[in-house]
């Protein structure tokens, strides 16, 4: 303890901390959304790690004294921080409300450093207990005020575990290492984690690995839907604003395009991975008396998976082992027998991207005293799951629906739910697309001068030209009003968009009279009642493909789809272009 004491004085004296950043990326693409700022003695000979130099100077009352020199090293290093990237501080819970504390974060002090406040993130460890809790939230309410962002760290192992999340209704919330590490293994931490997943998710919170230390954890975590992470497998900490390895950013991409795939809700018929649940299963050579006790004990289990090298072997329902067990005989004919004399082997098996309505009229073609056994679920011919009847019925009708309840009216074709969902399953797919979005120009002159009923023709005839071109499986959807959709799975848009065009530009001049076609435009009211020339209707198709650029994230296909359709709209008449 004296030796340790001696180098917390000899730190603070010569200020030997240096600070290193570490990056915390998105678990849906790896971009970078903020590092955490870590201390680290500079001095190779002081032999000591930073948790002990803190514990120190806890005990030494320096507490405040080696904060606020971590935090003004940290605040030095920015130079180099990308901007719009977040800063996370790590903040002791008792210092936060200080106005020594206050003074470091005012926004005239930040200006000269170059700092936005809504770039930093106050860190509030759990580990902590806080002494005035009033004066506390306070202080959290003053620096909300201010722009700050809140983060609770170390959730889920924390001094006061959920009350603080409560009160302060941080910005962020971190996962303890201790819940990360190993969770690929363990069932009792990814049922944690989904609990923390799904308030985060209702109260509008990013959530935090952090700790992540190998690819199996990574996996896991993307699987689970949690939105953000940290670790030494995704990037070390450094002196400098580095983010993670590319090939680690594609891992992350792909791990979480496939798992999209496979567990995306769709209203056009997912496949049945989404169905699919795990349930316990038992090697073929378990005693068939051991598992009829079990199921005495465990009522909550109806089906038998026998699985032999993560393949299934034979299925058996608790009724069908009961029936084995029944009788006058049955106990004396089968307690002694192996699980594997008694399964079935002839059960409906399933791959994992089998769209459910495929799977459905698979399952009730089946003979009647089977009709509602489960279907098993394999990926890669290995055991995935299993998928009862009841939910797949239940998902078929909800899907129909869906479809019913979101189609236009007028045209018959899928509506904006279903688009997006499309859409979604194109963008993480991983395969070819062209999206290309149809807007008919000066459509509500023509409706204003020629009627609502001429105007539903003439988007009838819209949506006909493009569902008849549609002959390579495309989907063609009616996104509200003048606007249409369709989507490809191929690069080559041109190929569908041009002959749609053409047929446009014959097919329209059906709907005007001959003296506005010789004109070359009609006499209609603006949106301000004022009368003016508009020219012919015309379609501005604007076209998007992942030919050149792979799109992580909604938001940014969405983004280049607003530009090019506000540039093809730019143009007068018919005009495609595809990016």
């Amino acid at each position: 303890m004296p030796r340790q004491l001696e180098i917390l004085k000899e730190v603070l004296a010569g200020e030997f901390i240096k600070p290193v950043y570490q990056p915390i990326v998105s678990l849906s693409n790896g971009e970078v959304m903020g590092y955490e700022a870590l201390s680290r003695i500079s001095r190779a000979e002081l032999h000591l790690n930073t948790e002990a130099l803190f514990q120190t100077a806890e005990r030494a009352g320096k507490l405040w004294e080696l904060e606020t020199l971590c935090r003004t090293k940290s605040l030095a290093g920015l130079e180099g921080k990308p901007q719009g990237r977040k800063l996370f501080l790590n903040v002791n819970p008792n210092i936060i409300n200080d106005e020594h504390f206050k003074n470091g974060f005012t926004r005239k002090y930040l200006e000269k450093c170059n700092i936005d406040p809504s770039e930093i993130v106050f860190e509030i460890t759990e580990r902590v207990a806080v002494y005035d809790r009033k004066v506390f939230l306070d202080s959290i309410a003053h620096y909300r005020g201010q722009h700050y962002d809140i983060a609770i760290d170390d959730v889920g192992s924390g001094f006061s575990g959920l009350n603080m999340i409560v009160d302060v209704s941080p910005h962020f919330m971190k996962l303890d290492m201790n819940l990360v590490r190993g969770i690929d293994k363990d069932n009792i931490k990814i049922s944690l984690c989904r609990a923390f997943i799904e308030f985060c998710r209702d109260e509008r919170i990013s959530l935090i690995a952090e700790g992540i230390e190998t690819e199996e954890e990574l996996k896991t975590l993307i699987k689970l839907g949690v939105h953000l992470g940290q670790g030494y497998f995704i990037a070390l900490p450094g002196e400098s604003f580095s983010g993670p390895a590319p090939e680690l950013s594609s891992l992350i991409a792909s791990c979480y395009s496939k798992h999209y795939v496979e567990t995306a809700p769709s209203s056009v018929y997912p496949v049945i991975a989404r169905l699919a649940k795990l349930v316990r299963i038992f090697p073929p050579e378990t005693r068939a008396v051991e598992l009829f006790e079990l199921l005495k004990e465990n009522p909550t289990i109806n089906e038998i998976c026998l699985v032999e090298g993560e393949r299934i072997v034979g299925f058996m329902t608790r009724t069908a082992l009961n029936g084995y067990f029944g009788g006058r005989y049955g106990y004396s004919l089968n307690s002694r027998k192996k699980i594997r004399e008694l399964m079935n082997t002839d059960f409906l098996k399933v791959a994992h991207d089998t769209p459910i309505d495929i799977v459905s009229r698979r399952a009730m073609q089946r003979p009647y005293e089977s009709i509602y056994n489960p279907v098993v679920v394999e990926k890669d011919g290995l055991f995935y799951g299993i998928a009862t009847v009841r939910n797949l019925l239940e998902a078929c009708t909800s899907i129909q629906l869906d479809i019913a309840v979101h189609s236009n009216p007028l045209t018959g074709l899928p509506g904006n739910l279903v688009i997006e969902n499309e859409i979604k399953n194109r963008l993480f797919g991983g395969g070819p697309f062209c999206i290309s979005y149809y807007d008919l120009d000066d459509f509500k002159a023509y409706n204003d001068a020629y009627g609502f009923a001429s105007g539903d023709r003439m988007l009838k005839m819209v949506s006909d030209l493009l569902t008849g071109q549609a002959r390579r499986n495309e989907f063609v959807g009616h996104i509200g009003g003048d606007d249409f959709i369709v989507i490809a799975d191929y690069h080559d848009g041109d190929s569908f968009c041009r002959p749609v065009l053409e047929n446009f530009s014959r097919d329209v001049l059906a709907f005007y009279r001959d003296e506005d076609i010789q004109n070359g435009f009609i006499i209609s009211k603006n949106r301000h009642g004022v009368t003016e020339n508009f020219p012919l209707a015309s379609l501005s198709v604007a076209g998007i493909t992942n030919r050149n650029k792979q799109y992580g994230r909604m938001e940014e296909f969405s983004t280049d789809a607003a530009r090019l359709k506000k540039i093809c709209k730019q143009h007068p008449g018919n005009y495609l272009e595809i990016w």
